[in-house]
């Protein structure tokens, strides 16, 4: 599978949010990572207070030649943005159609009507997608995760992204199951679970069909999350 002319296949590649509230401190942010090891940048646009098709260009610019991944999270979804579902839907549109967002998240719980209309829209604008929900309280079923991640691969997405919260090392033990039980069906998959129980996911996933782990930059996105450097270490061990 190639997308935006990176292979995901193999070694899962190494995505790091950029979490700053203003122009100044996300250009900071890709100062400070530009060395790292990080295959593309997640710009969490929920996190931004400034107007983001303002800005970003420049900050296309700043990231260069890595892919932007452009996420709005909503408050049901763990994130900053309040935004209503048709003033959400607005945004990310206009995020896909400025040209300089490589990929789009889209939440699944804007509902299948929204997802199709953005997922036509990124077709139309050559823009990768991700379809994506979290569950900050529990582990679903073994199932229920994999069948959800096939229902966003069939409704468009190049990427489909779950992300649980485990109770304990089982729960972590099904959402990997289920990540292998998905990529078999469907090919590669993001998954993750969360908080200190599920860091290990973050680690192996790959192993089981996960393509994409969210590491931590200047600052984390997610519980769980481990420092870039560390995570492409511990990922080079395991390949090894």
């Amino acid at each position: 599978m190639k997308l935006w002319n990176m292979k995901f296949e193999g070694t899962p590649k190494i995505c790091v949010p950029l979490m700053g509230k203003t122009l100044t401190e996300v250009l900071s942010e890709i100062e400070t990572l530009a060395e790292k090891p990080i295959d593309f940048f997640e710009w969490r646009v929920d996190a931004f207070t400034e107007n983001p098709i303002t800005y970003i260009e420049k900050i296309k610019t700043a990231v260069g030649a890595k892919p932007l991944l452009c996420t709005v999270r909503t408050v049901a979804e763990g994130g900053n943005s309040p935004l209503s579902f048709e003033d959400y839907e607005k945004l990310l549109s206009n995020l896909i159609e400025s040209g300089f967002c490589n990929i789009i998240d889209i939440e699944l719980s804007c509902g299948q009507e929204c997802v199709e209309r953005l997922v036509e829209t990124a077709r139309k604008n050559s823009v990768g997608i991700i379809i994506s929900k979290h569950d900050f309280l529990n582990t679903p079923s073994r199932s229920e995760i994999a069948e959800t991640l096939v229902k966003m691969k069939n409704l468009g997405a190049d990427l489909p992204k779950f992300a649980v919260m485990p109770s304990d090392k089982k729960d972590v033990a099904e959402l990997l199951l289920a990540t292998f039980k998905a990529s078999e069906r469907v090919g590669a998959v993001i998954t993750m679970s969360m908080g200190e129980v599920g860091r290990v996911s973050r680690m192996v996933g790959g192993f089981f069909g996960s393509a994409v782990t969210f590491a931590a930059g200047v600052s984390a996105s997610a519980p769980g999350q481990i420092n870039s450097e560390k995570l492409s270490k511990i990922i080079g061990k395991i390949d090894r």
